[in-house]
């Protein structure tokens, strides 16, 4: 579904870094609803992508993984500065500022897939003709899930649901310094948090761990349950979208 031409590749490097964008201003956003403003004294409760941009999240690891051949390519933003003595309830409210980030990436897939039906139905996206040899031509809206995009605009709504489902799980494994870690944190007695918490210092080397560990089993490694999960969120994604769009234009 990669784009093919120069104005697509643009398409889709507008679409990571507004979905990247979002991703960190949630959680400054959250941060500060729950009493910490250290990020929006910081200006990260922002859309603007440079403030969120990171050399190593942004463009070395998404790089590597191309490079490496990975049929799952993800990137990250510049970390959110947080002050968790400003919370109330610390290692919860941790969680739920990171929480906060692969959730607003859920919400744009929903944003996404309702422009697609938007799109079908008034026409920016052009319906599929299907000859008839034998009579009338069949005219039937674009299919979310199957087909080729007859246009620019149906790959980047594509393009954007995959790519935010892909940032939402892959920031929802429990593994330092990802947001899913948190959750576990949330989880763990307070004699050990700190512990696990220190493992952040550890997460570039995790996460290529993850990327290597098991590799060459029958299961592929555990990138590999990443991508299925992906799957199953967009195939289930195209079947309630195509379903609303209907099959008759």
């Amino acid at each position: 579904m990669l784009p093919d031409d120069t104005l697509g590749w643009i398409g889709f490097v507008v679409l990571m870094l507004l979905s990247l964008s979002v991703h960190e201003a949630a959680h400054a956003f959250m941060a500060d609803r729950l009493g910490d403003p250290t990020a929006r004294q910081l200006g990260r409760v922002t859309l603007n992508p440079i403030k969120h941009l990171h050399p190593v999240f942004s463009f070395a690891l998404p790089l590597l993984l191309w490079w490496l051949g990975s049929p799952f390519i993800v990137g990250g933003g510049r970390p959110v500065p947080i002050n968790v003595l400003n919370f109330r309830h610390k290692a919860r409210d941790f969680m739920l500022v990171a929480l906060a980030g692969p959730f607003s990436n859920l919400a744009l897939v929903l944003v996404f897939g309702a422009a697609f039906v938007v799109a079908s139905w008034t026409g920016v996206i052009e319906p599929m003709v299907i000859r008839n040899p034998y009579g009338p031509d069949n005219v039937a809206h674009a299919s979310f899930l199957y087909g080729d995009s007859a246009n620019h605009v149906e790959m980047w709504l594509k393009l954007g649901a995959l790519l935010n489902l892909g940032l939402a799980v892959f920031n929802l494994l429990p593994l330092p310094p990802l947001d899913g870690s948190r959750v576990i944190g949330w989880l763990l007695p307070r004699s050990i948090q700190f512990r696990w918490y220190a493992l952040d210092r550890l997460g570039i080397f995790l996460i290529l761990g993850l990327l290597y560990f098991g590799q060459g089993s029958e299961g592929g490694g555990l990138l590999t349950y990443v991508v299925r999960a992906v799957e199953w969120g967009y195939y289930n994604l195209g079947m309630a979208v195509d379903s609303i769009v209907g099959v008759a234009a």
